[in-house]
């Protein structure tokens, strides 16, 4: 809904002659991030693997990327145009991008593509221009989120990894890099045959159909990377090409494969993560070896919070509920402590045996899978218990301490050792959950408002009179999860390239 302005909201005011209702404003709560603490998780993953996300796990996308990008300025010089507005260059690339996702889902309808739902109309259509305002409604819907080349997706890869770079002169435009050359030179010999067509050969209106983009599918399929493709991947992913911390994590992952005679991610994931694990890397790759089970222990401290979280807007209602009446509640599902033991011993004994942080998440999220087992709480404090157990040599303290830190919480707790369980916990629940989320919910929704940008309510608890309560309209939602830490993207990417043989998993 369209904000209004000052001069109708003063209009409307003069209009008025008593006191009314404002519309319904459709309130959307969300926010993937209830305690702002993923960011150290995002900083920690770009120690071990740069340059990645986990929707950009394809060869076959950056090439026809890539390839768009080369074709349109091929076109450019082809033409004769001395200038020519960066928006017809854009526009080429957006409509190469959505022909290919059109015909990949033309030949499967579940291709591991983003903007299935977005291109439905599309998909379903007899044909379609690629001119007009519809068109240019569909780009600007797309941009940012759907497209191959959106922020979220392809687009910062397919610079980091070495696929495009800006042009010099004019940075919107993206030029392929020397690497690539080979790669699109394969890419364009498959498809030679469809280069006529005015879709891949002119600026401008375009009409295609439906039958014609099923009849280019198989020659630019997501699972028909040539040669070229796949060397130029492998050198740009964990070759020579690669910032050094991610050839290292390459060598690392290669080096669970074999040890562990696998490449189920779950299962590599726990196998680099230190003990149980009996998997030692080589002396040159413990430095990345720390770094991974320093994210993987960051990974189940976040999760244990947000599950604490979740565990606290489901034992809320409408009703206000003191804050005595929420460490209670937790207490009792625990067992119970000695009664001299205070809480920094209390911990020591909670720090399981025989776990390491990725058995502790697996434990946090089939708790939160089976309530009716009743041991959320107790998977909970087991995984803070590791966490605040754990310590770094070189831990960074230029983390930011309004993302909770684990130095934080570890310097919180002890200072904090000779409390009582309870008096403990309630320090958590205060400060590490619900001032966390408050604080990151109110700064967070502030900073949309003043840049014109999201309109989601993220505050799901309030302070009222006698406790804390749910906002108006909240729910617990969806129990929280790991973030995916791009362990998946690069065991993709090497399937595809060749930097894995899957016909021996190694």
């Amino acid at each position: 809904m369209a904000q209004p302005t000052l001069a109708e909201l003063t209009a409307a005011a003069a209009a008025s002659d008593g006191p009314g209702f404002p519309p319904d404003v459709g309130r959307r709560f969300g926010g993937v991030d209830p305690l702002g603490l993923r960011q150290i998780n995002f900083d920690l993953m770009d120690k071990v693997l740069p340059g990645l996300n986990n929707v950009a796990r394809h060869v076959r996308p950056f090439v026809v990327i890539a390839w768009a990008w080369r074709r349109a300025n091929q076109l450019a010089q082809t033409k004769g145009y001395k200038t020519i507005r960066l928006d017809l260059l854009q526009d080429f690339v957006d409509r190469i991008e959505v022909i290919y996702v059109w015909s990949q889902l033309l030949k499967n309808k579940n291709a591991d593509l983003p903007g299935r739902q977005v291109l439905d109309p599309i998909v379903k259509a007899p044909q379609w221009t690629f001119g007009g305002a519809k068109w240019q409604k569909r780009r600007e819907t797309r941009e940012n989120s759907t497209a191959l080349s959106a922020p979220i997706n392809y687009g910062p890869a397919l610079k980091m990894l070495g696929w495009v770079q800006r042009h010099q002169d004019y940075p919107d435009v993206m030029i392929p890099t020397e690497a690539a050359k080979p790669a699109l030179d394969a890419f364009e010999t498959r498809i030679s045959k469809h280069l006529n067509h005015a879709a891949f050969s002119s600026f401008g209106a375009v009409t295609v159909t439906t039958a014609e983009a099923a009849s280019w599918a198989d020659d630019w399929a997501l699972d028909a990377v040539t040669p070229a493709e796949k060397k130029a991947t492998a050198g740009m992913l964990i070759g020579a090409a690669a910032p050094l911390c991610r050839q290292l994590a390459g060598d690392m992952i290669l080096a669970a494969i074999h040890h562990s005679s696998t490449m189920d991610a779950d299962h590599l994931r726990g196998t680099m993560s230190g003990p149980p694990s009996n998997f030692v890397p080589s002396p040159g790759l413990r430095k990345t070896w720390e770094d991974f089970h320093r994210l993987q222990v960051r990974q189940l401290f976040r999760l244990s919070l947000e599950a604490l979280f979740w565990w606290t807007v489901g034992n809320l209602g409408d009703r206000p509920k003191s804050m005595e009446a929420i460490v209670s509640a937790f207490v009792g599902e625990l067992p119970q402590p000695g009664e001299q033991l205070m809480a920094g011993a209390w911990l020591k004994v909670l720090v399981p045996s025989g776990s390491g942080p990725t058995e502790l998440i697996a434990q946090i999220q089939a708790a939160m899978a089976n309530p009716a087992a009743q041991d959320l709480a107790v998977s909970i404090v087991a995984g803070l218990a590791f966490c605040l157990a754990e310590v770094s040599d070189d831990e960074k303290h230029e983390e930011r301490p309004d993302r909770l830190p684990l130095w934080r919480a570890r310097k919180e707790t002890a200072a904090r050792a000779e409390q009582s369980v309870p008096a403990f916990l309630r320090h958590v629940f205060e400060s590490w959950i619900l001032a966390q989320h408050v604080f990151w919910s109110v700064g967070r929704g502030l900073a949309d408002a003043r840049a014109g940008g999201k309109t989601l309510l993220r505050l799901r608890v309030v302070l009222d009179e006698g406790g804390w309560k749910l906002a108006p309209g909240a729910s617990r939602g969806s129990p929280p999860v790991p973030t995916p830490d791009r362990l998946e993207t690069v065991l993709t990417l090497a399937r595809e390239s060749g930097v894995i043989r899957t016909s021996s998993g190694t």
